[in-house]
């Protein structure tokens, strides 16, 4: 089975300060699950071999003395890059189907990560659901929403009730990166 960890909001400071230094120390512990791959999804235009590089720079940074360079090439073969558009259905079909080629039609579990503005958390759980891509006929989905969980009661409210139209409960992670 392999694994994937679509970052939505890839390009942004969250991804090169916190989550991919964090994936690439999981990586050299030898935590990440075999076949894991990490999919960045924003709107700057980036290849997939421009985006690992990049990310190697910032990691190299942010990890300081833990930074290997031969164990960085290794994690970066399993990084890729789609750029897209969170309000444009056709980036969520882009998607898809390059998470299809990377499965290589296996099963797969995949995770979600919101690692954008919170005022495009609902339209972006809107587009996985229109798009069929929070099913689990072949394999495990999950989406982590990155706080702010809304900005009051009521705006976490509505959050959840968008949540809850396409993600089931044991589907759903809130979590505060601090």
């Amino acid at each position: 089975m392999s694994h994937a960890i679509v970052i939505f909001g890839a390009s942004g400071d969250l991804t090169s300060r916190k989550l991919i230094p964090a994936l690439y120390r999981l990586h050299l512990k030898g935590r990440l699950p075999e076949n894991t791959r990490v999919i960045g999804f924003s709107r700057t235009e980036y290849s997939h071999e421009a985006w690992r590089n990049e990310l190697g720079e910032s990691t190299r940074k942010f990890v300081g003395d833990q930074f290997d360079a031969a164990a960085w090439n290794d994690f970066a073969q399993l990084i890729f890059y789609q750029p897209g558009d969170i309000a444009v259905p056709q980036d969520y079909q882009r998607l898809e189907k390059l998470l299809t080629e990377l499965e290589a039609g296996g099963e797969c579990g995949r995770i979600y990560y919101l690692s954008t503005a919170p005022s495009l958390y609902a339209e972006a759980i809107a587009q996985l659901g229109a798009a069929g891509m929070a099913e689990e006929t072949c394999g495990t989905r999950r989406i982590v929403v990155e706080k702010p969980f809304g900005t009051d009661v009521e705006t976490a409210r509505q959050l959840n009730a968008r949540l809850h139209e396409v993600f089931a409960e044991q589907q759903i992670y809130r979590i505060d990166h601090y």
